[in-house]
């Protein structure tokens, strides 16, 4: 089980927080907020402990987490780690909670990434969720201990990273 922590106005619109429940999987909770996009809204969604990004369609609002739980697993089924930690890590999210956004460094981490979100709809990309998730992931981001989404990961998944390892997943990887 993990919890989706929302901010104050995504949880409004989702109906409110769920009692809290202590998070059992080695990446921990994400959270979400809403991103203003043209024609459509979006939701960002962040791994607290490893800044992995995931970007989801807002409506319908009643299916977000349905959606956060397919992109998610689709994420996490690209770590470099055994299949036995991918898959442990993917059984956590067969109960989503809704909680609230309290973690600030993630908050501001995920403003930065929604500028990020910007500029991937202002320059020439593809309307694709799951291209402009791995570009994300591919952000440099000082916060962590590997400066990489994806190594830090691999790092929280195995304990360790594999020497020399590439932390681009994504084809455009540069702002």
């Amino acid at each position: 089980m993990i919890t989706l922590r929302c901010t104050a106005p995504l949880l409004k619109r989702l109906g409110g927080p769920d009692p809290d429940v202590p998070t059992n999987g080695r990446l921990g909770d994400w959270d979400a907020k809403i991103v203003a996009n043209r024609p459509r809204r979006l939701v960002l969604c962040t791994n607290e402990r490893s800044l992995l990004c995931v970007v989801i369609p807002f409506a319908p609002y009643q299916e977000l987490r349905e959606r956060f739980v397919a992109a998610a697993q689709r994420l996490i089924q690209l770590i470099p780690a055994p299949a036995a930690a991918r898959l442990a890590e993917l059984g956590t999210l067969s109960e989503v909670r809704l909680g609230r956004a309290t973690n600030r460094s993630v908050l501001s981490s995920m403003t930065h990434f929604g500028y990020a979100v910007d500029a991937w709809f202002a320059g020439d990309h593809p309307d694709d969720l799951h291209a402009l998730s791995l570009w994300l992931c591919d952000t440099p981001c000082f916060p962590l201990s590997t400066n990489w989404p994806w190594l830090e990961a691999e790092l929280l998944l195995v304990g360790s990273v594999e020497p020399g390892r590439s932390p681009f997943k994504s084809a455009e990887h540069v702002i």
